[in-house]
């Protein structure tokens, strides 16, 4: 077993670009301003603010970007035959994740974690969002929201109490999972109001009204705010 200290050392990849306030919350207790090059490790927190934007580039080359008042917990990333296992926490905000498959094409072990889901992927490009504290029309009773959106391959959808019992939304579709029920069936991308990247970008999401604690991470002041970009800043 890795102890905590040594495990938030190890590294998983760095930061392609930053815009706006993104902060790095060091599992031993340290906060620090992200910037394009800086290192990400296992057991860091990235938090975004409310016009924050992040790139990040693990060391299998997959791409996690993060849209505006986001947080990510990166729990795991290892290589073992030249097969990364990946596991991302979302508490808050939206994800898009562009997979690198294996070397010789074998699946990637790669899976983002939401308090009330999991997204296991049998694909390459997707977005997985996270909302709580919310109400959307036809979910009475319901706060908490896990939408995909897949553009590549394969994203099974399950809660987060049974990941064995998902479905699995196609490319071109998206899928909305409610509380601790099943997943909606998939509908076409942009036509069932799940949240996007991209609707988070225009202004067309709300995860406002999450509550701290494990399910969400406010976003803390920021001491060091780094606004920096490259032209190679999106995966869109």
């Amino acid at each position: 077993m890795v102890s905590g200290p040594a495990l938030a050392q190890t590294a998983a990849g760095s930061f392609l670009s930053v815009n706006g306030p993104v902060q790095i919350q060091r599992s031993g207790g340290a906060t620090i301003g992200a910037a394009a090059g800086v290192g990400v490790n296992v057991g860091d927190r990235i938090v975004t603010g409310a016009n924050g934007h992040a790139v990040i580039v693990l060391n299998d080359q997959s791409r996690l970007e993060l849209g505006p008042a986001s947080s990510i917990t990166l729990d795991q990333f290892t290589v073992s035959g030249g097969a990364a296992a990946t596991r991302v926490s979302l508490f808050s905000g939206v994800m898009r994740s562009l997979v690198n498959a294996a070397s010789g094409g074998a699946a990637a072990d790669y899976q983002v974690h939401t308090p009330n889901a999991v997204a296991a992927v049998r694909g390459t490009k997707f977005d997985t969002a996270y909302s709580e504290n919310v109400i959307r029309p036809g979910y009475q009773g319901c706060e908490k929201y896990t939408d995909v959106s897949v553009y590549q391959g394969t994203v099974n959808l399950a809660p987060v109490g049974t990941p064995n019992a998902g479905e699995d939304v196609h490319a071109g579709y998206e899928a909305t999972l409610p509380c601790d029920k099943p997943p909606t069936g998939g509908g076409p991308l942009s036509m069932t109001g799940a949240v996007s990247l991209e609707s988070a970008n225009a202004g067309g999401a709300s995860f406002a009204g999450a509550a701290p604690g494990s399910s969400a991470a406010p976003v803390p002041a920021c001491p060091v705010c780094v606004n920096t970009t490259t032209s190679t800043g999106t995966t869109r």
